[in-house]
């Protein structure tokens, strides 16, 4: 067994390390995860705020359901929460999930040029402005009125795009020189100011004539064109449990061999699945439908991750319940607190999990293993409501479930259930660990 486990893990290390390592390093892939990570404070408390709206201000919300049948709750509290509250969450909601493309884009662009140490401002403000260029000018015949679908669910393959093409062009301009150079005595901040001025200029140039030619041309504007192309394809792709399934496989692979797996497939993560929380959201808040998607990007996170990659609080708890290890059971007192909001890298690192034949088994198996579990149990036995909301990463497991799903109880229950499996699968581990201390040396 163990020189089969020597075998493998020599295989995975001459021939998927390298790609991985050149895949986290990759300038465009690090900035679209930094870009996601910077809009964060925004779709965070926007999500919050949504969760809050739907749990509990709106009157059919789970709360409201319950109160609403104490008659002062009903004529006092649940007309504050409709005439006063809501209209301010409504509005912060529009600000944020319902236009975060815009954020995006501004936020990638602008960790792209600082991959190239150039002007990242200058880029990122380029980007918001070239993505405007694409718009079409005029909605229900009325030039000037921008359309809100486009910055919905249907326009972030296009606002990524947008961004990287134009701040590519952006950086290559400013590298060949043709720039508008200015004294020295000229503060920074003017001459930085007049050196973007010509590349900036090129580039909505070149944004403006390719924009006219898809709408003239292709006769549909370019988001349309890369919604149909590229978006519905990976989508559909995405919502696939095989593809999923794969990538959240191969993240566990690498967090064995000491890589930060969900740093490094995030990108890919966030960009093929974006669009599938926005659509559900899109779907439920905006038009009262069905959510579309049975996957998003934070599936796994709310049924495969409880406690982080590898669903380790759930190893936590299966130490806790079983380990004769003194410093086994010591380190998970230590790491039960930070496991429960999602901070793993204790446990992980401390047991340790990295380069572990013990546990990488079940550390590796139990996230695909439970994703299809709950695949299943919300796409083709319809129990557990579909997630539209994201809540903070750092959200306990089980609460996360209740709120992404807007307070569905079947889909807290499938997430107890998983949490459970993950225990029981990773309980014969600990066991082996008990009569192998020495593998943990």
């Amino acid at each position: 067994m163990g020189n089969l486990m020597s075998k493998v893990t020599g295989a995975l290390e001459k021939h998927m390390l390298p790609f991985a390592s050149k895949l986290s390093n990759q300038r465009h892939l690090l900035a679209l995860r930094d870009g996601f990570i910077a809009t964060m404070p925004i779709s965070m408390f926007g999500a919050i705020n949504v969760m809050i709206k739907e749990v509990v201000l709106v009157e059919t919300s789970i709360v409201g359901e319950a109160m609403n049948k104490f008659g002062f709750y009903q004529n006092t509290i649940q007309p504050f929460f409709t005439d006063m509250v809501l209209p301010v969450s409504n509005q912060i909601w529009w600000g944020t999930l319902a236009l975060g493309i815009i954020f995006t884009v501004l936020s990638v662009a602008y960790k792209l040029a600082e991959q190239y140490e150039g002007d990242a401002l200058a880029a990122g403000i380029l980007a918001v402005v070239s993505y405007f260029i694409f718009l079409p000018q005029s909605a229900n015949d009325m030039w000037g009125m921008v359309s809100w679908t486009s910055f919905n669910s249907t326009a972030i393959f296009a606002g990524l795009i947008i961004a990287m093409v134009s701040t590519e062009l952006f950086m290559f301009i400013t590298r060949k020189g043709w720039v508008i150079k200015m004294p020295e005595q000229v503060p920074s901040a003017v001459s930085r100011a007049f050196s973007a001025i010509i590349p900036s200029g090129v580039v909505m140039i070149l944004m403006g004539i390719t924009s006219v030619f898809f709408l003239n041309v292709i006769g549909m504007p370019f988001k349309d064109w890369i919604n149909i192309m590229l978006q519905e394809p990976l989508s559909n792709l995405g919502q696939s449990p095989f593809t999923y399934i794969f990538l959240i496989f191969f993240a566990q692979i690498l967090w064995f061999f000491g890589l930060h797996g969900s740093l490094i497939i995030g990108p890919v993560l966030d960009t093929m699945y974006a669009s599938a929380t926005s659509q559900n959201s899109e779907a439920i808040l905006v038009h009262g439908l069905q959510a579309p998607n049975s996957i998003t990007r934070n599936f796994a996170d709310m049924y495969g991750m409880h406690g982080g990659s590898g669903s380790t609080l759930a190893l936590i708890i299966a130490i806790l319940l079983v380990s004769k290890l003194v410093q086994h059971r010591s380190l998970a007192k230590m790491a039960l607190a930070p496991g429960v909001f999602q901070i793993n890298e204790p446990i992980i690192y401390g047991l340790p999990i990295v380069l572990n034949p013990i546990m990488a088994i079940p550390f590796i198996l139990i996230p695909p293993l439970m994703i299809t579990f709950a695949w299943f149990f919300t796409e083709i036995i319809p129990f557990a409501g579909r997630i539209y909301l994201g809540p903070p990463w750092v959200m306990p497991p089980v609460i996360n479930a209740f709120l992404a799903t807007g307070g569905n109880i079947p889909a807290t229950i499938l997430s107890i259930v998983t949490l459970l499996l993950s225990v029981l699968l990773y309980i014969p581990f600990v066991i082996l660990a008990n009569k192998a201390p020495e593998a943990f040396e």
